[in-house]
């Protein structure tokens, strides 16, 4: 009997971390809200070239452990770790439409880039760009917190941002009010419109999202 008990718990135990392991998970989406064409993963996808979502994904779901999606294959280019949870829209993190492999991420530190599926350590800092895309003059911040870019000559000009090595909480107004949105480390190169040329103020988060940015 004792020895019944043993090897159930044992085969429990087993189909347990089976389940584990299924669970976690990836879903690319053809469009936006999760509709169209799309493709489940539960290994590593070293180029999508091969299916009909390549460079097309443009919303995703991620289940279980956190994936590491990059804009070339064999996990090369613009790299973005998504965290567990719904991503609607892939467009503010500069990833939408682009995606052409993708795989787990295990014990290893969460971030906003990797290179060639490797982590590496990212300064905690966000570069505010005067244009969308990237475009025009940047102006990189590296401190804990700015209360107030009015002296930098930077103030209310940001149309699109770089968060790197942790979120960041960006602000309308000085001293951190007005509206207010946090972002995960990734590139947006569109700020929603109640940023987009408002930025005045911005610090550092303890916790980030699910999504690209909070409201």
């Amino acid at each position: 009997m004792k020895h019944s008990r043993k090897t159930a718990l044992i085969a429990g135990l087993a189909l347990g971390a089976i389940a584990s392991v299924a669970a976690a998970d990836i879903q690319l989406f053809g469009r936006e809200d999760f509709r169209g064409r799309a493709l489940s993963a539960q290994g590593s996808i070293d180029n999508l070239e091969g299916t009909r979502l390549n460079d097309r994904a443009s919303s995703v779901i991620v289940r279980g452990e956190p994936w590491l999606v990059c804009s070339d294959a064999y996990f090369r280019g613009h790299c973005v770790t998504l965290r567990p949870g719904e991503y609607p829209s892939l467009a503010a993190m500069g990833i939408g439409d682009s995606i052409s492999s993708a795989r787990q991420v295990r014990g290893e530190r969460y971030g906003g880039g990797y290179d060639r599926g490797h982590a590496r350590p990212a300064p905690s800092r966000v570069t505010l760009y005067e244009g969308p895309n990237f475009s025009g003059r940047s102006m990189v911040l590296d401190r804990d917190a700015v209360r107030d870019l009015d002296p930098t000559g930077f103030n209310d000009r940001a149309s699109s941002v770089r968060v790197e090595g942790a979120p960041w909480t960006l602000c309308s107004d000085s001293y951190f009010r007005g509206d207010c949105r946090t972002f995960n480390p990734g590139d947006y190169p569109y700020l929603p419109e109640e940023l987009s040329n408002r930025i005045s103020s911005a610090h550092q988060s303890a916790e980030p999202y699910a999504e690209g940015y909070r409201q």
